[in-house]
């Protein structure tokens, strides 16, 4: 959506137009539910972040100056979000022993593919359940920095931006996450290689 358009659809929702909030809905909620699912691991929680995030937007629109995209605005709530979610998760985990099955693929992950065979299904599968575990290991912020930067592709100067952080401190967390990625899945590249 171009800026211009985007400014009149803002206007007629601040005037009440409830349609437009849904046409903005449908404009970003792809997108915003898909960086969640990327954030957090779970279509579940990834569903309660999206619909959080755009609670937000509903409630403070009037507020909603127009310094940045309603998608950039979008995506750094939804980065906020899934950096709470994370720690409270962390948090269950270690109070509460509570354990997730985070082990457990998503079933939509091990959908397959027609075209790869079976066995490169199974290895896919098995690569994106070593990473989603390996992701797991990084502070919520580390994740969110990886996350932005290796499947949003943005750039660090925008990541620190979105996340009102220094872009030093983005480029130390995401060090950081890229080399406990490393450890972690480096038997994986053993084997490749």
């Amino acid at each position: 959506m171009d800026t211009c358009s985007e400014k009149r659809l803002l206007a007629r929702i601040r005037d009440g137009d409830e349609a437009g909030f849904e046409e903005l809905i449908a404009a970003h909620s792809s997108r915003v539910l898909a960086l969640a699912r990327r954030l957090v691991g779970n279509r579940e929680d990834a569903e309660d972040i999206a619909q959080d995030a755009f609670l937000r937007l509903h409630r403070h629109i009037g507020d909603f100056r127009g310094d940045s995209s309603v998608a950039t605005w979008l995506h750094r709530t939804v980065s906020r979000l899934a950096i709470d979610q994370l720690r409270r998760r962390k948090l269950k985990e270690r109070i509460f022993f509570f354990r997730n099955s985070n082990e457990d693929a998503d079933p939509v992950d091990l959908t397959p593919d027609t075209a790869p065979s079976p066995g490169q299904n199974f290895f896919a599968g098995e690569i994106r359940q070593r990473m989603e575990q390996a992701l797991q290991k990084l502070s919520a912020r580390q994740r969110v920095v990886f996350t932005l930067r290796h499947y949003e592709e943005l750039p660090l100067k925008e990541i620190a931006e979105r996340l009102e952080l220094e872009e030093g401190t983005v480029k130390s967390h995401l060090h950081r996450a890229v080399s406990i990625l490393r450890q972690e899945l480096k038997d994986l590249h053993e084997e490749s290689s």
